[in-house]
């Protein structure tokens, strides 16, 4: 099982990382709705449920996020606060040690960054995300999903660089 968790995280890690790349955010959304069943799988078969949780939570997030998308509208902030508390409630029932409260802030904070439209903001807010899955990947022995975990955490810190730091130093 152990084998196939891995395989199955590396595939989420590659679509993920792909994602990324995609310039319009319903095709991003398309791909990361793809990674997100992939690694809900990974966590299962791992048995990390709380990851599991949120990653099902997540890919509700993303679907919903899709669909205001092709809208051109944002997600309402009560929406947002749902899955705030479903991601909590989804931790709470999924809870098995401390280190499942990892996996319930990544969630929270990927419903945060879903609602904000204020991109310091957002590279802030997946800074943390990113964090705190590298750390539960590597507890729960995901190791090809911290890959992308990974991926996602120094990609985020040049961006904060080039676009929050020397932008700023730019306007001084």
């Amino acid at each position: 099982m152990i084998v196939l968790a891995q395989i199955v995280g590396l595939i989420a890690s590659i679509i993920l990382i792909l994602g990324i790349q995609v310039k319009e955010k319903k095709y991003i959304c398309i791909m990361f709705i793809i990674a997100k069943i992939f690694y809900g799988i990974n966590f299962a078969l791992l048995n990390a449920y709380s990851g599991a949780i949120n990653q099902v939570i997540g890919l509700v997030i993303t679907v919903v996020s899709y669909i205001y998308t092709k809208k051109n509208k944002n997600i309402p902030l009560w929406i947002s606060f749902s899955f705030i508390i479903i991601t909590l409630i989804g931790g709470f029932f999924t809870y098995s040690n401390i280190y499942s409260l990892l996996a319930i802030g990544a969630g929270i904070t990927y419903a945060l960054i879903v609602a904000s439209n204020n991109m310091k903001t957002i590279r802030k807010l997946n800074l943390i995300q990113s964090l705190l899955w590298t750390i539960y990947d590597l507890i729960i022995c995901a190791y090809t999903a911290s890959i992308s975990s990974i991926f996602v955490f120094v990609s985020t810190l040049i961006a904060i660089f080039r676009y929050d730091i020397l932008k700023k130093d730019k306007i001084k």
